[in-house]
């Protein structure tokens, strides 16, 4: 695994690819939440196993409808079957002075510390990816052996069944 320490969150990544997704002019498909998924899974995937990268220390579950990062679906899970068609704002929440106050931070793609070569990789696979129909995202993961060899325990409701970067790399290099 490289050396270099990615500092960036699932929900940074989550919000890049939206920002890439967004500005694909021949774009057919909308970015829902579960495409986004489906993508922000790929993209992981793509750069621990082609770039030797990894993008994010947020652990991806095994749900019913293949892999999902739980924060990046509580944060945009309001958007339903819509599309995404802005990355979603920060917050601080600051109460040391005896006022409380509450500030909105915008996303700033620029902010995120990786190398050119890395964001290419993602922009890539999100202009891969984004016209492809969700469910045929969902298909495709849950034929993939990380998802498929736990099926069973997934389909009885089982929580807590993570991917693991050894299981991902075996099953995509």
């Amino acid at each position: 695994m490289n050396d270099k320490k990615i500092t960036a969150t699932a929900m940074d990544i989550a919000n890049l690819i939206i920002v890439y997704a967004n500005q694909i002019i021949n774009r057919t498909g909308a970015l829902t939440p579960i495409k986004l998924q489906k993508i922000l899974y790929y993209v992981y995937v793509d750069c621990l196993v082609n770039k030797n990268t990894k993008l994010f220390d947020t652990p991806i579950e095994k749900w019913k409808f293949g892999p999902v990062v739980s924060s990046v679906y509580h944060n945009l899970k309001n958007y339903g079957v819509r599309h995404i068609a802005e990355p979603t704002s920060s917050y601080i929440f600051d109460d040391s002075e005896g006022t409380i106050v509450f500030k909105e931070i915008p996303f700033d793609p620029t902010c995120i510390d990786l190398d050119v070569e890395i964001k290419n990789s993602i922009e890539h696979k999100v202009a891969e990816l984004i016209n492809i129909d969700p469910f045929e995202l969902v298909e495709r993961t849950h034929k993939e052996k990380p998802w498929k060899e736990y099926e069973s325990l997934i389909l009885e409701g089982h929580k807590g069944l993570i991917y693991s970067d050894e299981e991902l790399i075996e099953a995509f290099s």
